[in-house]
């Protein structure tokens, strides 16, 4: 049996013939040989024996984050059947990987493979586990570390290199588990190879001892007959957009029309489309700085601070059930503010972070009021101010990316001293004040080791001595330091996300090693820029909005139609639900009235996510009770449907002062009546066949207030008002 792990082992590794042999010759390592088969033959994954209860009366941890603990479960429990050093072919770990006995999990090992004979052996030879740091990493590569694969026969393996702290270096490519993030664009087999699929890019990732290593592939386009027309360079963002699609062979859409940007820059911007006299006098202009000056206009309207307000909004909890009736005003209003004086990225972050006291008198407070628990409170400021999801690791090591329970504790520990008492405003459970203040004692111990866990950043180093300064200042501090390596990437990728439809990490609060950014020179530019201005939000809104790259248009073409990561055309989406009906009430020059509200108010000034409203809800508003951007829910239904063909739309359409009422009593020309009809509805003319063909009916209607109507109402329904394009 050693002689064919020896040399099974030694194929499988593909190791140098002047190695081989010493490396066959040292004894079977629990921590670097043993660990790594089950997890990759998925023994310990989360579906086995790898859950928290086990499987069948036998659990491992995780993916063999806790060895010491895999070990005892091996040899110590079930009267050390599992193991059998005497007779290493009756161990049960064998009999049942390779189906000798019953085992629920299947056939996982064949006894002539070169992982029986390595499990064999470590049997044979005592089962030891050799713990003294053994299985300690400084650091796992693959190689190459980027590839492209184009050709006849696009493939290549893919090797991974561990580096011991003890200065040991081995090739682990057998050893490791792979996985790729795209499976669209290509595949990786078990031992490493990578075959095409498509055009695109994606992370091939090698997992060993919990660790990550990751090739990049890039897979350019291979069509002969491309033509590439590339629109002006604008700025930074156009140079390393394009350049990204030139190394993919991705050619860009052309730029869209002044009627789509202006729409595009109303809604993205302020929420609303523009008037028809708006449009018209933008159309109109011959000016070659229009837009830059649009653009300034919109970033100083009070609409654009309720828009973005609103994003930040959906993210902080504003809700009564958490943060009380007038907890829910005064927070929205707070955010409110703080988009209308600019406030800089670092200081809202830093505001909300820091903030203590009673949450009606110091609305951030509230941010906290939903986050009861020290562990929640980590996983809420890691996923929205920093981009990182650590849920995983409450548990157990983050089983596809760094983070270990010593670091989930360790930024835990940051919020174990937050204290909450009622006040000092209170009515009822929806209309309570609490004040949330920081004791001087409190500590969060680790569920495995029961010590007590000093607060420690995620770059693994701790605060400097206390200066009087609590432990979320010390985090604040942390957190929004221009030196941050995620703090600036992740507000970058938001803006952009909000402006986009899509983050260039996507999804916008999932940065992991495993889901690398679509454009990550642009990632960095964006973020170096958001830093050397003082993380200007506008300066950097106002940015990407003078770029090119923004104004591609929507309409794609056979060789960028299945792009949706490299922004090479706009991503038609359909309009959020504040953004839709406020559209609708803007365009009929009807308000919605909205119960308990004043008269006028706009859906995106609505300030409890708790408010009840059908049409709202239909279309994916969120109750604003998670920190993920999923919680708001983009994807058609049926009931919005419905909610088009009912009495909120029809209502305004059909309401005496509507703007078909308006239009049929103005005296105007037909002409004239249809462009104020278009431009008010998707801020441009009627085509000339539109004009014809909806003038003639107009003209020959008895009812002309009746046919505008149903004119109208066909409009709202339209694809190209639903969409923003």
């Amino acid at each position: 049996m050693r002689k064919l792990w020896q040399g099974a082992i030694g194929l499988a590794l593909a190791l140098p013939a002047a190695t081989r042999s010493a490396a066959a010759a040292d004894p079977v390592s629990f921590r670097r040989d043993v660990v790594p088969v089950l997890t990759r033959l998925g023994c310990n994954s989360g579906t086995c024996h790898g859950t928290p209860s086990g499987k069948n009366g036998f659990c491992l941890s995780l993916r063999g984050f806790d060895a010491g603990a895999d070990h005892g479960r091996l040899t110590r429990e079930v009267i050390g059947r599992r193991v059998d050093t005497d007779a290493p072919d009756q161990s049960l770990l064998l009999r049942k990987a390779t189906g000798s006995v019953p085992h629920g999990g299947g056939l996982r090992l064949e006894t002539d493979s070169s992982y029986y004979g390595m499990l064999h052996e470590w049997i044979r030879q005592g089962a030891h586990d050799d713990g003294n740091g053994a299985g300690v990493l400084a650091d796992l590569a693959a190689s190459p570390r980027r590839a492209e694969l184009t050709g006849p026969a696009p493939s290549v393996r893919i090797t991974v290199e561990a580096r011991f702290q003890d200065g040991t270096v081995r090739d682990v490519t057998a050893l490791s588990r792979f996985g790729i993030s795209d499976e669209s664009v290509a595949s990786v087999t078990p031992d490493g190879r990578v075959e095409r699929r498509r055009s695109g890019e994606a992370a091939v990732i090698a997992e060993y001892l919990g660790r990550i290593a990751v090739a990049d592939l890039a897979c350019p386009q291979e069509d002969a007959a491309l033509v590439w027309d590339e629109p002006p360079v604008v700025n930074y963002v156009d140079e390393l957009v394009f350049a990204k699609l030139r190394a993919l062979r991705i050619p860009p859409a052309p730029l869209a029309t002044a009627p789509e940007i202006l729409r595009r820059l109303y809604l993205d911007l302020v929420g609303i489309p523009p008037s028809a006299a708006e449009a018209r006098k933008f159309l109109e202009d011959r000016s070659p700085r229009k837009r830059e000056r649009l653009i300034d206009e919109l970033l100083d309207r009070p609409e654009f601070a309720e828009r973005w307000g609103l994003h930040w909004a959906d993210r902080l909890g504003v809700n009564q059930r958490f943060v009380g009736q007038i907890g829910a005003y005064k927070f929205h209003e707070w955010i409110t503010h703080a988009m209308a004086v600019n406030l800089p990225e670092d200081e809202l972050a830093r505001k909300i972070l820091t903030a203590t006291g009673g949450n009606y008198s110091n609305a951030p407070v509230g941010f906290f009021r939903r986050l009861r628990e020290p562990e929640a409170a980590a996983e809420n400021v890691s996923q929205l101010f920093l981009g990182l999801r650590l849920e995983c690791a409450h548990c157990h090591n983050h089983p596809g990316d760094r983070w270990t329970q010593a670091d989930y504790y360790g930024i835990a520990a940051f919020f174990a001293r937050v204290r909450f008492k009622d006040g000092p405003y209170f009515n009822h459970l929806y209309d309570k004040e609490e004040t949330v203040f920081e004791s001087r004692e409190g500590e969060l111990h680790h569920p495995r080791t029961g010590s007590a866990m000093p607060p420690r950043f995620l770059d693994g180093t701790t605060p400097a001595p206390s200066s009087g300064a609590g432990r979320r200042e010390a985090l604040a501090a942390w957190i929004t330091s221009p030196s941050n390596p995620w703090f600036a990437r992740q507000s970058a990728n938001r803006i952009w996300f909000h402006l986009f439809g899509a983050g260039i990490v996507e999804p916008v609060d999932d940065v992991r090693a495993t889901n690398p950014p679509s454009n990550e020179p642009l990632l960095a530019a964006l973020a170096q820029d958001l830093v050397a201005h003082g993380f200007d939000r506008k300066h950097l809104i106002r940015t990407i909005l003078r770029s090119s790259t923004y104004q591609l248009s929507s309409r794609s073409t056979a060789s960028n139609a299945w792009d949706e990561r490299y922004f090479s055309h706009a991503r038609p989406r359909l309009l959020g639900a504040e953004q839709l009906l406020d559209s609708v009430c803007a365009v009929t020059g009807i308000p919605e009235r909205f119960e308990g509200l004043p008269l006028g108010f706009r859906a995106a000034q609505v300030p409890d996510g708790e408010y009840s409203h059908r049409f709202l809800a239909a279309f994916g508003r969120p109750a604003r009770a998670m920190t993920c951007e999923c919680e708001r829910d983009s994807d058609s239904n049926l009931l919005q449907a419905l909610q088009l063909a009912g009495r909120v739309v029809d209502s305004k359409v059909r309401a005496d002062d509507g703007l078909p009422a308006r239009l049929a009593a103005s005296g105007a020309p037909t002409a004239r009546i249809l462009e104020d009809l278009y431009l008010a509805a998707l801020g441009r003319y009627p085509s000339a066949e539109e004009a014809a063909e909806l003038g003639s009916r107009l003209d020959a209607s008895p009812e002309r207030r009746a046919a505008l109507e149903d004119i109208l109402w066909a409009l709202l329904n339209h694809r190209e008002f639903l969409f923003l394009h």
